[in-house]
């Protein structure tokens, strides 16, 4: 406010500046770490959060390791890495061969655009979900290949989302979609390799020359994808 009681021009550009660092820091939160509700798809559904704990854990299979992740394109945000972790790390005290490790990274939400959903025990891996920033963000790799300060905005190209799906231990939402065996599934998308993601699968299901059903909610509302 002027001396007058009245609004400046100076009072109007820092209102709206305030109000653009606020819809930028909003915006920034929606984008890093809302799942949009994409864990009924890829825990609901797909089950991939047993896949990634593993059977010692309470899951199926062996498990996805913190080195498995990355080889599969997933990213470390380094900032988001517990302090006591950190230093095991540093001090290579954490096994990176290990699932459970992973579970400790999404618990801290370190795992950059994935949100791990945990029981009330804090211990066993409920869901997983997306976010933007799975497709749309990568690190600096300042720390280690994989590992490094965010880095939101710029695509990451390494990601195999075809690979991931295919270590779901329930296709049944493609398979039933696409009237196709689970083989042809997992066929099609570890073809797509890092940094795609065919649409013409389950979205119209040209892939295989035949169109598909309208796919769920869950997938249909995506637009993070990588192209």
């Amino acid at each position: 406010m002027s001396s007058k009681g009245k609004i400046s021009g100076k009072d109007f550009d820092n209102a709206a500046a305030e109000q653009a660092k606020r819809y930028l820091e909003e915006g920034r939160e929606t984008f890093r770490f809302d799942t949009f509700g994409s864990e009924d798809f890829w825990g609901g559904k797909l089950k991939l959060h047993e896949a990634i704990a593993g059977e010692k854990l309470g899951g199926t299979g062996p498990g996805l390791s913190p080195e498995k992740a990355l080889e599969l394109g997933l990213k470390v945000d380094v900032n988001a890495i517990p302090k006591d972790v950190a230093d095991a790390l540093n001090k290579g005290e954490v096994d990176l061969a290990d699932p459970a490790s992973t579970l400790v990274l999404l618990k801290a939400n370190a795992v950059v655009g994935v949100t791990g959903f945990f029981a009330e025990d804090g211990k066993t891996l409920t869901s997983v979900g997306i976010q933007c920033a799975v497709c749309h963000s990568t690190v600096d790799d300042t720390y280690a290949p994989g590992i490094g300060q965010r880095l939101d905005g710029w695509p990451n190209r390494d990601l195999n989302i075809g690979a991931i799906v295919a270590l779901a231990p329930d296709l049944t939402e493609f398979t039933e979609m696409l009237q196709i065996s689970e083989a042809e599934v997992k066929k099609a998308v570890e073809a797509w390799g890092p940094g795609k993601f065919d649409a013409e699968l389950n979205l119209d299901g040209r892939h295989f020359g035949r169109t598909a059903r309208r796919p769920p909610r869950s997938i249909r509302r995506r637009s993070d994808w990588p192209v």
